[in-house]
């Protein structure tokens, strides 16, 4: 994969659902056509990959009197069984979909992984090198999981998110007063999990993802953003790519302010330098089992994509590598 210092681009963008739906598989496509100018009169597909996140974290697992999980994912029945059993029975939805999307529409995809033993192995292979970002749940910050996720991506030459918790250990108005250089649990917990990968993955492939944290001061946001955390991680680790995920942090009761919180997250630099402090977007769209509330449509996906590109370069559809 192309690193930070030889990219011809400085902004990738991957969108869907929380959740896969099976129902609404025509949205997966509508997004893939997306489109925005490619600076040299043509035009290009905006997203460099598709959110398909098939077994769900949530704070409490649910299951029905007969053993079935409610609410965790299209997947998450066949990856039970595989923990129970030790085997895979068959190839869960999310994945036998996402291996004919990227086939068919030459676009990598992305989901959030529960169980890097049972899960990943079910990727090689059937996605192509490059064509894939695992990352982990903001409430399994469990480095040996890491590792694991880690070792699999240098194989395959994937992207490696790392979402910190949802905790920030210091108070609002002390993380985000100018001029702290006090590192917070979310720096922190960011360290930790790069440590673990850094041995089986290159900085350039691993991505810091920012999707707010659960302080008093969230008010109406469903989790407060700290970007000045963020830009005390870049001077910390300034190889990592830094992701934003913005539907985690406005939630429902700001859905309406999505949009335009993500372009000026997308305007923001890196101590004012001329670097911009996200390269990655991770935006939630669509029709899904779970937060659905929370969800860009795909037309505002659409709106929100050609708005950024007017002043951000757009990597584009990730491409298979050897």
């Amino acid at each position: 994969m192309r690193t930070l210092e030889n990219r011809t681009y400085d902004l990738e963008i991957i969108a869907g659902k929380c959740s896969f739906n099976l129902n609404h598989l025509d949205e997966e496509y509508k997004m893939a056509e997306i489109q925005v100018p490619d600076g040299k009169g043509g035009m290009m597909q905006a997203l460099s990959a598709e959110r398909m996140v098939g077994t769900k974290s949530r704070t409490g697992l649910s299951l029905t009197e007969e053993g079935k999980t409610e609410g965790m994912g299209t997947d998450a029945d066949i990856i039970l069984r595989a923990l129970i059993t030790g085997s895979v029975e068959e190839v869960p939805p999310s994945i036998s979909f996402a291996e004919r999307f990227v086939k068919e529409m030459k676009m990598g995809v992305a989901a959030e992984i529960m169980t890097p033993h049972i899960q990943l192995p079910l990727y090689e292979g059937r996605i192509p090198k490059g064509m894939f970002m695992p990352w982990n749940p903001s409430n399994d910050q469990l480095g040996w999981h890491i590792t694991e996720m880690a070792v699999a991506a240098g194989r395959n030459k994937w992207m490696l998110g790392l979402k910190h918790g949802k905790w920030l250990g210091t108070t609002y108005e002390e993380a985000t007063s100018p001029g702290n250089e006090n590192i917070t649990s979310m720096e922190s917990t960011w360290h930790g999990l790069r440590s673990y990968a850094v041995p089986f993955l290159s900085d350039e492939n691993i991505v810091f993802i920012h999707r707010g944290v659960d302080v008093p001061e969230k008010g109406k946001y469903r989790n407060r953003f700290v970007h000045e955390a963020v830009q005390r991680v870049a001077k910390m680790f300034p190889k990592n790519r830094r992701g934003f995920d913005p539907n985690h942090g406005f939630g429902p009761k700001l859905r309406d302010e999505i949009m335009e919180g993500t372009i000026e997250a997308a305007k923001m630099k890196v101590n004012n330098r001329d670097e911009y402090l996200y390269n990655l977007l991770l935006i939630e769209v669509g029709t899904s089992e779970t937060d659905s509330g929370q969800h860009l449509t795909v037309d505002e996906l659409g709106i929100l994509v050609r708005e950024i590109s007017k002043f951000r370069k757009l990597r584009g559809p990730w491409i298979p590598v050897d």
